[in-house]
């Protein structure tokens, strides 16, 4: 389990719910008409309730489950076809940006369903003609719950670094 996440779980669990301050996500967005990966901070305050922290997410239209046979791959280049925010239950998936302009450290993120699998994808083919790659390389299928965003809006949210949010940045505690 992510560090961040457990120490989060952990503060949770002892009753020290007003700990978790931000909702931090990695999306796949754009900038110089290519996809790359950011960490952002969406502008969801926490709200307590029901021994949780909750954020609210925004308003989604048509959400689906997607189920991924076991080494996947999903095209060579893609582009959201709108802006959604995705949940992977289970299973595995890698995606990539290759042409980001970013240092290639920048440009992957493997993501295990499960363990803190979103993310969210707003490099839809108007801002980024360049896009991202995805791959289902697990030895599982991959289950994906996604919601698209009412309106095909982006969450308000601030860009908190350019690459995949790390360990450290999925829960600000």
């Amino acid at each position: 389990m992510k560090m961040s996440l457990l120490l989060a779980m952990l503060a949770l669990s002892r009753g020290a719910v007003s700990v978790v301050t931000a909702f931090n996500i990695t999306a796949i967005s754009a900038a110089n008409n290519a996809s790359r990966l950011e960490c952002w901070q969406l502008a969801a305050p926490p709200i307590s309730g029901r021994g949780a922290v909750n954020f609210a997410l925004g308003d989604f239209d048509q959400a689906f489950v997607g189920i991924i046979p076991p080494n996947t791959t999903a095209g060579t280049i893609n582009n959201a076809e709108q802006v959604q925010y995705s949940l992977i239950m289970a299973g595995l998936a890698h995606i990539s940006t290759p042409y980001s302009g970013l240092p290639a450290h920048l440009n992957d993120v493997w993501i295990k369903g499960g363990r803190y699998g979103m993310l969210i994808a707003a490099d839809l083919k108007e801002v980024a003609a360049k896009g991202h790659i995805t791959t289902f390389p697990g030895q599982e299928r991959t289950i994906i719950a996604q919601f698209p965003y009412a309106g095909n809006k982006v969450p308000e949210h601030c860009v908190l670094h350019a690459g995949p949010c790390t360990d450290l940045d999925l829960l600000e505690l």
